[in-house]
């Protein structure tokens, strides 16, 4: 898409201009040696702009599922080259090559009839054009053997007439590249025309809090404060409920723990606390406030988030790390690094602090990405963490140095952690149980191993899988 706009933006518009003045001005240069000569030879025309009029049609509709074709292949290669591992692994060569090449087959066949209505559009108006050029000869020719016009000035006119043939043959070439750059506009426009949810659903546009109160400027980061839900009720679209009627509460500069079974609605307190999916009005507080109406800029860098599944991008590790803050220097740097337990490793890197991580960071092991990840929320220094199983891809024996380093990282800070390590949740000052997005139990941890409930039932399993693995 972007492709046909530059060249419509181009090439294209020089063409499109350059082609529309030769033709008026050789029109007008016609219409001086004789205006009823150029009438007859102009004759033809409505017939060429009916013709190209519904062909042209047929070429946009064509274009434009040509190009959305080829937007479905472009994601298909992207998604097998980013996801190679798992095609490998999975043995899934031959399948992937076979529905590429049912999509490629798609392409060729909408390439192919966007070509044959070209290949007919083109000669067709092409030859209705050369009629004008019998009638020039054959009322023209008359006209000398009259005397009503000299033999230069019909010479001169045929020359005119002749040079309209490129500019005919070339304003058709451009025209076909319009209808395609705005076939290709219009999906691009869609994109950009799309208003972000959060916008849209509550939260103050920039311009009015300007308007509201110029004297107060907007502030970095909130002040530190408490966590609340009530009564959060969510849905993805077209699934059942991941959360119903959740409340509880993260005092100011404590640690609450969510733990629960897989699938329990854990994750989705997260991302609705950021604001990555919009909650309900009235059902998720970040320090008194409701989140929908803070302004997103603010509200996310007030909280580190950590997601499960940990993203880095391709360059260095310090870059990556100073995503929270590019001004953050190499002592901060590494005290993040040690609470998270990765700056031992970091020295074994070949390069260091400089050492490139690869796209997705996938140079480093599971653990190293969650570690990094968890560093980089902590080097920006938020009143706020929200940890989603951050010690997931961590063993035992470095999930307790961690855990150790983070409860002094996090003292002053409001955190609330997902995990379905229940070590971990010992750290914490309260423990919440979800299970099937409802709150179940709540506690601490040793009033909770005490009640006999889920939590009780998870604590033993866990501790089997551990005893287990030792043996």
């Amino acid at each position: 898409d972007i492709g046909a706009l530059r060249a419509l933006a181009g090439f294209g518009s020089v063409m499109l201009v350059g082609t529309s003045l030769t033709f008026l001005g050789t029109i007008g240069a016609m219409l001086l040696i004789d205006p009823w000569l150029t009438l007859y030879a102009m004759a033809p025309f409505p017939i060429l702009i009916i013709i190209a009029k519904r062909f042209n049609q047929d070429v946009d509709a064509r274009s434009t599922a040509v190009q959305e074709q080829l937007g479905v292949l472009s994601a298909k290669v992207q998604e097998n080259l980013t996801g190679m591992p798992v095609v490998r692994a999975y043995t899934m060569e031959e399948r992937e090559t076979g529905e590429f090449e049912r999509l490629n087959r798609e392409y060729l066949s909408r390439s192919v009839g966007l070509a044959r209505t070209q290949a007919v559009a083109w000669p067709l108006m092409g030859l209705i054009s050369g009629l004008g050029v019998l009638i020039v000869l054959w009322l023209g020719g008359k006209g000398v053997v009259d005397g009503r016009i000299s033999l230069g000035a019909f010479v001169a006119f045929n020359g005119y007439l002749a040079q309209l043939a490129w500019p005919t043959i070339a304003l058709g070439w451009t025209l076909a590249n319009v209808r395609r750059g705005l076939a290709s506009m219009q999906r691009v426009v869609e994109i950009l025309d799309t208003r972000p949810t959060a916008e849209s659903h509550g939260a103050i546009p920039v311009s009015d809090r300007m308007e509201a109160a110029p004297s107060r400027p907007e502030p970095r980061v909130l002040p530190t404060g408490g966590m609340e839900f009530r009564g959060l009720t969510f849905s993805y679209e077209g699934r059942s409920a991941a959360l119903s009627g959740v409340s509880f509460r993260v005092p100011e500069g404590g640690m609450v723990a969510v733990v629960g079974p897989t699938g329990s609605g854990k994750s989705t307190l997260g991302v609705l606390l950021c604001r990555l999916f919009e909650p309900p009005r009235g059902a998720v507080f970040l320090g008194g406030a409701d989140v929908r109406d803070l302004p997103l800029a603010v509200l996310r860098r007030s909280v580190g988030y950590v997601p499960q599944e940990a993203f880095l991008f391709s360059r260095s590790l310090r870059d990556n790390l100073r995503l929270a803050d590019d001004g953050a220097d190499d002592e901060r740097l590494r005290s993040a690094a040690e609470t998270a337990g990765l700056a031992e490793e970091v020295g074994g890197f070949p390069r260091g602090w400089d050492t490139v991580v690869g796209e997705r960071g996938l140079t480093l092991s599971g653990g190293q990405r969650q570690r990094a990840a968890l560093a980089r929320a902590l080097v920006g220094n938020p009143p706020y963490l929200v940890l989603d199983d951050v010690l997931a891809s961590v063993d035992a024996g470095k999930e307790w140095e961690i855990l150790r380093a983070l409860r002094g990282a996090v003292n002053g800070r409001t955190t609330l952690m997902m995990t379905h390590r229940l070590r971990a949740a010992q750290e914490a000052d309260w423990v919440v149980v979800l299970d099937e997005g409802r709150v179940v139990e709540a506690g601490r941890h040793p009033e909770l191993l005490a009640s006999g409930g889920l939590y009780a039932r998870l604590w033993r399993v866990q501790q089997l899988e551990e005893e287990l693995a030792q043996a």
